[in-house]
């Protein structure tokens, strides 16, 4: 099988200024100024051979909501493989998802992991060697050098991690955000600058029926830190309103919660001290100028 060697080099977010991390409500206020990691020298895989590793079977009911736009990048064109693995955020998914599998994935649950998108992907393959998961990928966006938001972050976490993908219909679904996709959601870009933010529509996410006819009772709602996020994405609150509607529990939870340890069949504790309710308001989508 071909494979390609280069040289990779940091690319930019903005076209005048370094590669930090944008604010965005599931994300954490302490990692604004986290750099994105320098590249590297680096073996780029193929693009069959990392779908491969992540795309679900047909047989699966979740592999309808996965998107492959991101993983099409490797086709195109030499994409630049950072080190995401030296990111705090990453390292912390990795410590929360080991401390979930070791005490067993729940079964009736539902995960929306929306966190910094090599740090969901690092979450998601971690998780999946605790138990039976369907990672369902929902990057839908290109990665670009001269891009608002840096896609080559969850592409390269792609590359790197290897999951134990799990098509049967019995699989916990666990739904991988990335959750710069509507960060600088206050700015106006450049005209050199390609806007690469985009949003989850209804359609990305399965609906009230489908969830309970599939046993689903709860939603787990992981994000980076409680202490700077108290509600959820603005593209997530329809959704989550309807489904709340439903009678299916919405929890949140973040990383440091999830990585502390928990014995096997302890979940009610989780559940009872992360419950929350959709609050009405308007959302960034309902602004016409967005």
């Amino acid at each position: 099988m071909q494979r390609r060697f280069f040289l990779v080099t940091p690319l930019a977010l903005l076209s005048s200024a370094c590669a930090l991390r944008p604010w965005t409500p599931s994300t954490s206020v302490a990692f604004w100024s986290e750099e994105t990691p320098r590249g590297r020298l680096a073996m780029q895989p193929s693009e069959a051979d990392v779908v491969g590793r992540w795309q679900l079977g047909a047989q699966s009911p979740w592999a309808r909501y996965q998107k492959l736009t991101l993983f099409a990048a490797l086709r195109a064109e030499p994409q630049a493989v950072v080190d995401v693995r030296e990111l705090e955020v990453v390292r912390r998914a990795e410590a929360s998802a080991q401390a979930v599998a070791a005490a067993g994935v729940p079964q009736d649950v539902l995960w929306l992991v929306d966190l910094r998108g090599a740090a969901s992907v690092a979450f998601g393959a971690v998780l999946s060697r605790g138990g039976r998961v369907a990672l369902v990928t929902t990057f839908n966006n290109w990665p670009a050098e001269d891009g608002l938001v840096p896609a080559e972050e969850a592409l390269s976490a792609l590359m790197v991690y290897t999951p134990q993908q799990s098509s049967e219909a019995g699989a916990s679904p666990v739904f991988l955000l990335d959750a710069w996709r509507l960060a600088y959601r206050f700015d106006v870009p450049d005209d050199d600058v390609t806007d690469n933010r985009y949003v989850m529509v209804p359609g990305d996410l399965p609906d009230a029926a489908t969830l309970l006819a599939r046993g689903i009772r709860r939603v787990l709602y992981v994000v980076e830190d409680l202490d700077e996020t108290d509600q959820e994405e603005d593209d997530l609150h329809g959704v989550l309103h309807a489904w709340e509607l439903a009678g299916i529990s919405l929890h949140m939870v973040d990383l440091s919660g999830l990585a502390r340890p928990l014995a096997p069949g302890r979940w009610g504790e989780v559940y009872e001290s992360s419950h929350f309710e959709v609050r009405a308001r308007s959302t960034l989508l309902d602004d016409p100028v967005f």
